[in-house]
């Protein structure tokens, strides 16, 4: 089947569903393979694939076309995510913030020039995009964070530290929030700018995790000059922006599905673990399975119920929590059982037959910190669906008074690939 190329306009005005389906598999099955055929490294797969996505049409579905998208329906968009096979995610990953959390968060808040142009940069992989959110001082409380922009002429200057920032050592911008007026309460003094990675005082430095991966990352700024331009919302406004932000974090996450930066084992994997080692039909074994599936049709459940409020016009809320912490949940019981169908002996793996499933166990413990630490799910649940008294919050200024930040004559640059 040929694709024609996509320039920004759609190939089909409004296709029909199932014909739309047609060519979304028929995609995924030859032209996937192909492009990623002697491509190694991680941000060279990621821009071969959503590069090739981008020009046949099927790259940001459902996105505006000023922003690069095809401005479809969110059945195409569905269609899309349904199709996707495991290789074309896997290689996907260092795009999925940009595409699914940052860019639709952008256009939620209204910076439409920005959009329009970075938009097709994010949905081609032209260009990676990070989140530079949490900081050392700032995790579980994300309004304490205490890296400052200072403004200048042009622009600003920002100082300060950033942490667990998946695939900044790869992304060509962040999107970052930064504190603007320290004198002002913690939620109203801050503000959010699109800083360039590549700009002079940005130093990345990976994170070694157990797969052997290098994904999250440190992210020192040092006097790092942004401009004016790349204001993402108001002076500020950017607690706003970052809720958001988040939002759409959570619902990326939550959503059931092989579409996320990481994702729990699934059922279906576990079904061929213990139907390779012949122990289907021990009575613990299908008990543990059927909690498996129910945990994993509940996720499902309510990520379609938060997807249908996103795709009303609804503010997302936290009931995107919900989501995320059972996504969590799944992905450590999961690998729990993964390891107990597949390794019967307790030992380790052998040979190539498990290293894909033993990737995954080593890789599941991640989904705890992105989109926020189950204890900060809890909290805004318990905040604000159950309407428990709030946590006694700390204002960052009686915490510390200076951002500890890495000295300039320390500073080797942004980091190579993975």
């Amino acid at each position: 089947m040929a694709y024609p190329t996509f320039e920004g306009r759609s190939m089909i005005q409004r296709p029909d569903l199932e014909d739309f389906r047609t060519q979304s598999r028929e995609f995924f099955a030859r032209e996937v393979p192909a492009v990623l055929h002697g491509v190694d490294a991680p941000v060279d797969r990621a821009r071969a694939v959503r590069g090739a996505l981008h020009r046949a049409g099927f790259s940001g579905v459902s996105i505006p076309e000023y922003a690069g998208g095809r401005g479809l329906s969110a059945d195409h968009e569905d269609i899309v995510t349904d199709e996707a096979t495991t290789l074309a995610v896997t290689a996907d990953r260092p795009a999925f913030l940009g595409v699914n959390v940052i860019l639709p968060a952008l256009i939620d808040v209204g910076a439409a020039e920005l959009v329009a142009e970075v938009g097709p940069r994010i949905l081609s992989a032209d260009a990676i995009a990070c989140q530079l959110f949490s900081e050392p001082d700032a995790g579980s409380d994300l309004a304490g964070v205490m890296t400052r922009a200072t403004e200048v002429d042009g622009g600003w200057r920002v100082q300060g530290q950033k942490v667990w920032t998946s695939y900044a050592h790869l992304a060509d911008f962040g999107l970052a929030l930064v504190r603007t007026d320290p004198e002002a309460p913690k939620h109203s003094g801050l503000t959010m700018l699109l800083i360039d990675m590549n700009a002079p005082g940005v130093t990345v430095r990976p994170i070694k995790q157990m797969t052997g991966d290098g994904e999250f990352n440190e992210v020192f700024l040092d006097n790092v000059f942004v401009r004016a331009d790349r204001l993402v919302g108001t002076v500020g406004g950017g607690w706003k922006v970052a809720g958001t932000v988040l939002g759409h974090e959570r619902l990326a996450i939550s959503r059931s599905g092989g579409v996320g930066v990481r994702n729990p084992i699934s059922v279906r994997e576990l079904v061929d673990l213990v139907t390779r080692h012949d122990t289907i039909s021990v009575p613990d074994v299908q008990s543990s399975l059927l909690d498996a599936w129910m945990g994993e049709r509940t996720a499902a459940i309510l990520s379609r119920q938060t997807t249908v409020q996103a795709r009303s016009g609804l503010p997302l809320g936290p009931e995107t929590s919900l989501g995320k912490m059972h996504r969590t949940r799944n992905a450590f019981r999961n690998a729990r059982l993964a390891t107990e169908f597949g390794l019967p002996c307790g030992g380790a793996w052998i040979g190539d037959e498990y290293a894909g499933t033993a990737y995954e166990i080593l890789n599941s413990p991640g989904m705890a910190f992105g989109g926020g630490t189950d204890d900060i799910q809890r909290n805004i649940v318990a905040e604000r669906i159950l309407g428990l008294p709030r946590e006694q919050a700390v204002d960052p200024r009686d915490r510390r008074t200076a951002v500890g930040h890495q000295s300039s004559s320390q500073s080797t640059g942004k980091a190579g690939e993975q």
